[in-house]
C-alpha cells in the first residue's frame, strides 16, 4: 500500500516535470539562430540543466521506490522458502524426498509469482496516472469560437473604413484582471494610428 501510493505520486511528479523538458528543446530548435544572435547559449544550456535535474530528480526518486519494494519482495520470499525448509526438516519422517523437493521448488515459483504480481498490479495503479491526466484535458473548457454566427458584421463590413470601440474591455484569459478597461474610440476613414514612446528629457 505504501508503496502504490508513493509510486503514483512520483510517476505523476515525473510526468509533471518532463513536459517542460519537451517544451523548452523545442523552443530552443526552433530558437537557435536568435539564441545565438544574441550570445544566449549558455543561459539556455543553464535551463536546460535545471530542467533535466529537476525530472531525473523524481526518476531517481521512482527507481529508489523500486529497489524499497524489490528488497522487501525478496525478504517475503527467502522467508517463505526458510520457512518451507524448515517444515521439511521437522516433518521428514512424515515426508519423502519427492514431495519435499517439490514443495520447495513451488515455494521459490511462488515467490517469484508474488513478485510478478506485486509490481503488476502498482504498474497498473501508476499508470492511471496516464488515464487521469487524459481526463483532465478532456474536461478543460474549450477556447470560445473563432466566430460568433449572431455577432458576425455584414458581408460588406467596413463599408467606410471607420471604426469604433464603445467602452471596450478585455483579458488575456478568463479569472485574469482587464488590460483593456472601458477603451472608446472613434477613428475616421483615412487617419492612422500609432503607438510612440517618447522618452523626456530633463
Amino acid at each position: 500500500r505504501v508503496y502504490v501510493a508513493s509510486s503514483r505520486q512520483l510517476r505523476r511528479l515525473d510526468s509533471t516535470t518532463r513536459s517542460p523538458v519537451y517544451s523548452n528543446f523545442g523552443e530552443t530548435v526552433q530558437g537557435l539562430s536568435s539564441i545565438r544572435a544574441y550570445n544566449a547559449q549558455q543561459r539556455f544550456i543553464d535551463m536546460s540543466d535545471h530542467l533535466l535535474d529537476k525530472n531525473q530528480a523524481c526518476y531517481f526518486a521512482s527507481c529508489v521506490a523500486n529497489r524499497w519494494l524489490a528488497v522487501r519482495l525478496e525478504s517475503i520470499t527467502n522467508a517463505l522458502t526458510f520457512f518451507t525448509a524448515l517444515f521439511a526438516v521437522l516433518m521428514r519422517t512424515h515426508l519423502t524426498a519427492g514431495i519435499v523437493g517439490l514443495t520447495i521448488t513451488y515455494a521459490m515459483q511462488i515467490s517469484q509469482s508474488l513478485n510478478w504480481l506485486v509490481r503488476m498490479a502498482s504498474d497498473i495503479e501508476t499508470n492511471i496516472v496516464s488515464v487521469e491526466r487524459v481526463n483532465e484535458y478532456a474536461e478543460l473548457e474549450p477556447e470560445a469560437p473563432w466566430e460568433i454566427a449572431e455577432k458576425k458584421p455584414p458581408s460588406d463590413w467596413p463599408a467606410t473604413g471607420e471604426i469604433q470601440l464603445n467602452n471596450l474591455t478585455a483579458r488575456y484569459r478568463e479569472n485574469l484582471k482587464l488590460v483593456l478597461k472601458g477603451v472608446t474610440v472613434n477613428i475616421q476613414p483615412g487617419e492612422k494610428v500609432n503607438r510612440s514612446l517618447k522618452k523626456k528629457s530633463k
